[in-house]
């Protein structure tokens, strides 16, 4: 609770706000106390300040939100952007500080370990756990061998469409089970043209669809790092004594109708034989490794069997919280923004990709919070809207922390946006005035080092967000699903084809990718510990000079950075100019970071070093791996090759 102070020669008064911090009282009448003569009996009445309105007891986010349409929410992150919806996200984010970690072994046949009670069953493969009828129709088809409902069932359609037509292409019998109706929500997608081409050379999209779907296209994004908000800055960090900024040209600089794209693909989906279940809650899934995997949807439906599960419900599905189990996540990328038209049209031509101009803010009991902030222009560039002609922009502030428990909500985080938004946006001094906000964004991605998440059983494997195989420096989604959707889908045709579906043969698809936990190391540079103190300037110094030196070293070490991807050359590259740049600054980082992680993270560069070796002779392993005899043998070293290729950060195609 913060408090607020408004004083006259002879009164005090005290204002409390929940929402708002601390503002200038300002009531609709003066405040006055008349001090009157020691010999008068009189004393001058005291207008009482004007009752506040019910609209004014609101808070500026719940005021903008509750003026926003509701129409065409979805779920997922960004999906729905209601003030109900954000106040159950804000419990969930409260929630989550609040927990404590703790350790609970499953390899002990003890329900209760040491007052802890064992996870909630969502996943079962004791047959006297779970919805009894999912195993009677289990043990029913396999008495009559009669074949199981689906090759494939697919959990999660929003992303999980894309891996479906994937599949069903490649001739399996494929089903999509959606909570709610399966559609793309109404905030653009942004992504680039060469993701979106990889995902036509897989036939899962065609050309048509993305000239459907994409609604603006602008020529890239900037890449900046200062101190305070200077544009346009030129020269580096040490020249101007504020930062650096560059341009990257053709990365995510497509705006994309998610809502068109998964509506054309969910067609041709079903016309090539798929099925999809909309309104379908999954309620528990039962696991027989002889027999099959059924879900359970309800005591009303029967039950879906399948050969295989796909989880795709995102970091927040129930299967993998389940074997997260007691663990908190080791990092949080919290995001808030929104859709709005009132920006200048004129000036909104291009992207911030990666975007600061203030130092690390210290919130005192919440810790120090380094602001990042990301923008798309929407609405130009195609169907004839030339740029320079919308004034609508799409603008996210995120910071990188941890979940301890003293972090800020949700609510302060909003709070700080609104404010910011001006500085970072001069042509908006009121955003409540100013914008016509379309749709408020919130959301906070939990990321994990021990990722991506191998199954803990058969017949079950976690895809995309779920598994955690996007970078903890992005929100995830869609830019991770294109990257992987060829290696994944030829993997899990082989595994079925096979019928390699043990949990440890599934567990070579989501194998170790040391270019992923590299990555941990960016992610804790540009955080701040719970009661760590660091010099303001720590991040943007670091991040000015190690983007300076990257531009230079050119496209082919910036391009696959910005898209999560890492490669030892750009890597080691990029290391030692920064460290001939600015040697003074190294022992401060080593503090920062501290010496275990960077051991940890040196560890992971010698393997990105060793796969990407591994990955230059396997070519001449191909032929010999070709003619193994051996269908599991053959199917694990394709599973070793792809992780050489993947993990070192060689799968990037340079145009």
């Amino acid at each position: 609770m913060k408090l607020c102070f408004a004083s006259s020669a002879i009164s005090l008064v005290i204002y409390h706000h929940l929402h708002h911090g601390c503002h200038a009282f300002s009531p609709s009448k003066p405040t006055r106390r008349a001090v009157s003569s020691s010999l008068s009996s009189s004393a001058q009445v005291i207008d009482p300040p004007a009752a506040k309105s019910e609209e004014d007891e609101k808070s500026l986010t719940q005021r903008i939100m509750e003026k926003t349409s509701a129409a065409g929410q979805t779920g997922g992150a960004g999906g729905v952007s209601t003030w109900d919806a954000f106040l159950r996200a804000e419990d969930n984010w409260s929630r989550l500080k609040s927990s404590k970690a703790f350790e609970y072994d499953t390899t002990i046949l003890t329900a209760v370990q040491n007052g802890v009670p064992p996870p909630p069953q969502f996943v079962t493969d004791d047959g006297a756990s779970g919805n009894p009828r999912c195993w009677e129709k289990l043990r029913k088809q396999s008495a009559e061998s009669t074949p199981l409902d689906y090759d494939v069932a697919i959990c999660g359609g929003t992303l999980g469409i894309f891996i479906a037509m994937a599949l069903q292409l490649k001739g399996h019998n494929v089903a999509v089970l959606e909570a709610g109706k399966l559609r793309g929500r109404e905030q653009e997608w942004n992504i680039s043209m060469k993701e979106l081409l990889e995902l036509v050379d897989l036939g899962v999209l065609t050309e048509e669809d993305i000239d459907m779907a994409v609604k603006t296209e602008f020529p890239g994004c900037r890449a900046g790092f200062k101190n305070a908000e200077v544009t346009p800055l030129e020269g580096g960090y040490f020249e101007n004594g504020v930062g650096f900024e560059c341009f990257t040209p053709n990365v995510l600089n497509l705006g994309i109708s998610p809502s068109v794209l998964i509506e054309n693909v969910s067609k041709r989906f079903k016309a090539a034989g798929g099925v999809i279940f909309e309104g379908t809650p999954l309620k528990g899934i039962v696991i027989s490794e002889r027999m099959g995997a059924a879900l359970d949807i309800g005591e009303e439906k029967d039950p879906i069997t399948s050969r295989l599960v796909l989880d795709c419900m995102g970091n927040a599905s129930p299967i993998s919280r389940q074997q997260r189990y007691g663990k908190q996540p080791d990092g949080i990328c919290a995001v808030v923004g929104s859709c709005a038209g009132g920006f200048d049209a004129e000036t909104n031509l291009l992207g911030d990709i990666i975007y600061t101009n203030s130092e690390i803010q210290d919130k005192g009991p919440n810790g120090q919070l380094q602001y990042f902030w990301e923008a798309f222009p929407v609405g130009i560039g195609r169907n004839g809207m030339e740029p320079g002609t919308s004034d609508v922009k799409t603008t996210y502030m995120f910071t990188y922390l941890d979940a301890s428990e003293g972090r800020p909500t949700l609510s302060s985080l909003m709070d700080d946006y609104w404010k910011q938004l001006p500085i970072y946006q001069p042509s908006i001094t009121d955003v409540e005035k100013d914008l016509d906000v379309k749709r408020v964004l919130f959301a906070y991605f939990p990321t994990y080092k021990d990722s991506p998440l191998r199954p803990n059983y058969s017949r079950l494997l976690a895809v995309g967000d779920a598994s955690g195989i996007q970078s903890p420096l992005s929100f995830g989604g869609f830019g991770a699903l294109t990257r992987h959707l060829e290696r994944i889908s030829g993997a899990i045709t082989e595994a079925l084809e096979n019928d390699l579906l043990h949990k440890d043969d599934l567990g070579a698809i989501n194998a170790y990718t040391p270019n992923l936990s590299a990555a941990w190391m960016f992610q804790k540079a540009m955080s701040v510990r719970m009661g760590q103190k660091v010099n303001p300037k720590f991040v943007n110094r670091l991040l000015a000079t190690n983007f300076d030196v990257m531009n230079k070293m050119g496209e082919k070490t910036m391009l696959p950075f910005m898209q999560d991807v890492v490669r030892i050359d750009g890597l080691l590259g990029s290391l030692a100019r920064s460290f001939v740049a600015d040697v003074a600054f190294m022992p401060e980082i080593v503090l920062h970071v501290g010496i275990p992680t960077l051991v940890e993270w040196l560890g992971h560069v010698s393997m990105i070093a060793l796969y990407n070796a591994l990955h230059n002779i396997s070519p001449v392993l191909e032929p010999f791996v070709d003619k193994m005899e051996n269908k599991k043998e053959k199917y694990l070293w394709r599973r070793r090759m792809e992780a050489w290729k993947f993990g070192s950060g060689n799968d990037y195609k340079f145009d």
